[in-house]
């Protein structure tokens, strides 16, 4: 992180001799493009409602594995070894799914984030692209992504990609 950042500086600070002016840069968000465009609101909406699903999902089984749980713990007494043995085992094979339920639920949102997030990118590049060269800038910093501790608001063309993206400036 550090060389690149040395690397930055020089861009900056050694202007070729053929150069007519100092290299320009623009920064971009694109969580707020994501928050703040139709796609990604839309996008993130279906996120969340599968979220909340699986959420709603995983509090009825967590109640059923509950009340398996008291009910092996009530019936303990006066069953059989065998059947003891028995109960516990379905109880272990329930828990097991439970919690094979969350993982698979937890890397499908994951895969979902992810395929957003590539989905969202490819939309993006020609529009960050036009708007870059409109503005005559040769760095555009992704500033989730970029170890920035000043910039100043005037170089965030995020706005300007969320209207592109929404088609409200052509």
């Amino acid at each position: 992180m550090i060389r690149a950042l040395a690397v930055l500086v020089a861009a900056f600070t050694i202007t070729p001799a053929f150069a007519q002016e100092p290299a320009r840069v623009g920064a971009v968000s694109l969580a707020y493009i994501a928050r703040s465009s139709k796609d990604g609101k839309a996008a993130l909406a279906e996120i969340e409602k599968f979220v909340k699903q699986k959420e709603s999902e995983a509090a009825t089984k967590a109640t059923e594995l509950e009340q398996d749980r008291v009910a092996l713990q009530k019936s303990s007494t006066g069953l059989s070894p065998r059947a003891l043995g028995d109960l516990q085992k379905a109880f272990e094979k329930s828990r097991l799914e439970f919690e094979r339920f969350q993982q698979d639920a937890q890397a499908e949102i994951e895969r979902m984030q992810a395929r957003f997030d590539a989905d969202f990118r490819v939309r993006l590049t020609p529009i960050i692209d036009a708007v870059s060269k409109e503005k005559g800038l040769h760095f555009v910093f992704g500033l989730e992504q970029a170890a920035i501790v000043w910039w100043s608001p005037t170089v965030d063309i995020s706005d300007e990609i969320v209207k592109r993206l929404d088609g409200v400036a052509k």
